[in-house]
């Protein structure tokens, strides 16, 4: 079971960009849907992943990043990215380094 959810250490670089796709999408059909009212949070987590990747997301972000003067984004930004690292690493292990714990 475990072969199911690992990928190869190159295909990395495609888990930021397609989580934040995924759950982009999912916010876009909970607004749609009435009886699932946070659908503006997923949509704002899909565009928040997204920004590294698309750079008209980045300059969304540094302008709400420039407005925000309790520095609530950049807690969020270092939460996702130590999270992202966090599964990268379960995610990308390799046999020997499961094996070992």
């Amino acid at each position: 079971m475990n072969k199911v959810f690992k990928i190869k250490p190159e295909h990395k670089k495609y888990l930021r960009p397609v989580t934040g796709a995924v759950i982009l999408l999912l916010g876009l059909v909970f607004m749609v849907v009435p009886f699932i009212p946070l659908g503006y949070i997923f949509l704002f987590g899909g565009l928040f992943l997204l920004s590294t990747e698309i750079p008209i997301f980045k300059k969304w972000l540094n302008k709400a990043k420039s407005k925000d003067k309790k520095n609530r984004i950049e807690k969020v930004e270092k939460k996702v990215d130590e999270k992202e690292e966090q599964i990268g690493k379960i995610i990308v292990q390799t046999d020997e380094e499961r094996d070992s714990n």
